[in-house]
């Protein structure tokens, strides 16, 4: 198995401001990539607590957030049209 990872491309992470989003986005920070963070932000959960992940992320010059419902097609389009994930 091969994987086609370039570390010159920014890192796509959807659930950015949940628990594991906000942990996998921290790691791929420490490590040096540039994050782009995607999460609606819905109140499935407190929204304090993902905001509060969401600031200590955006503390990084690295880190980017696209709110964003991977539901909406367009916005997903728009979102791949203007960064260059592959």
């Amino acid at each position: 198995m091969t994987t086609n990872i370039t570390a010159d491309r920014p890192v796509l992470v959807t659930g950015a401001a949940g628990f594991i989003g906000a942990a996998m986005s921290h790691a791929l920070l420490a490590k040096g990539r540039e994050v782009i963070g995607v999460d609606s932000l819905n109140d499935y959960y407190d929204p304090k607590l993902k905001q509060y992940r969401l600031t200590a992320l955006l503390q990084h010059e690295a880190f980017t957030f696209e709110r964003l419902n991977l539901a909406d097609g367009a916005g997903v389009k728009a979102l791949f049209a203007k960064i260059d994930f592959n």
